[in-house]
């Protein structure tokens, strides 16, 4: 691929908070368009991109880079605990990425992730000190809400942990005979119910701060659910700074693939 060696290594984030969490490690960070930075590590730069929430918009912005030579996919950001035993914070590695298939409902499609980054990822985390758990992720159309659903859905897919883009990410990797890995760290345990509560963050993830004070002043039950809900985002945001700051140096990708 023409222009390789110089090519940048694309980190798609879902939610602006999982894209201000890798922003922070690297250096010499600039906004290069709508949602996209561009920063640097070692003598690689690193293109921060956020997608918003979800398959479409994930694919939305994956098509504006479909000809921009890239070095490496990486789809970062937080996920669900299917399984009991997942704390907030905590990295999924992932060895695949399972998605349904399109044409048959009842059957998954598979997308294994770089050997070489995996090994990375998991030599990363034992420096910063982050806890892993290793299994497959699933990406699902619809948000898991409560307990029930998440655990359900882990017995369908077999997989330990849920988020709803890195499928796309992968998808695109593999078209493009790149290669992919998922930073993927625990929000949302899953014994945590999510109240079911629209328009309080835009689709970037960023909190509508009046909406907000407003449904909490209306609805005080849920309150503590919220509040333990902004606890698990800032360790998961923690985790996630953490990984990327040991594992970016260590991305020594072989130019020639």
């Amino acid at each position: 691929m023409a222009g390789f060696d110089s090519a940048p290594i694309a980190v798609f984030t879902a939610l602006a908070w999982e894209s201000a969490a890798v922003r922070a490690v690297l250096r010499q960070v600039k906004r290069e368009d709508e949602r996209v930075w561009r920063g640097g590590v070692g003598k690689r730069d690193v293109l921060v991109i956020t997608g918003g929430i979800g398959p479409r918009r994930t694919q939305q912005t994956l098509d504006r880079f479909a000809d921009m030579p890239l070095a490496a996919v990486l789809s970062a950001g937080c996920a669900g605990a299917l399984i009991p035993g997942l704390a907030a914070g905590q990295l999924i590695l992932a060895p695949d990425v399972r998605v349904q298939a399109t044409d048959l409902a009842s059957q998954l499609e598979h997308f294994p992730v770089d050997a070489r980054l995996l090994l990375s990822a998991r030599t990363a985390a034992s420096q910063a000190a982050v806890l892993i758990a290793e299994g497959s992720l699933f990406t699902s159309t619809s948000v898991l809400l409560t307990p029930e659903d998440k655990i359900q859905q882990g017995k369908v897919t077999g997989a330990i942990a849920v988020e709803m883009e890195s499928g796309v990410h992968a998808a695109f990797a593999a078209a493009r005979g790149l290669p992919f890995l998922t930073l993927r760290v625990i929000l949302d345990p899953v014994d945590m119910t999510i109240p079911a509560v629209t328009g309080l963050t835009t689709p970037d993830g960023d909190i509508r701060p009046f909406k907000a004070a407003a449904y909490a002043a209306t609805h005080p039950h849920h309150l503590p659910v919220l509040l333990a809900f902004k606890r698990a985002q800032t360790a998961a945001a923690q985790s996630l700074s953490r990984v990327c700051r040991a594992l970016f140096p260590l991305l020594t990708l072989d130019s020639r693939r």
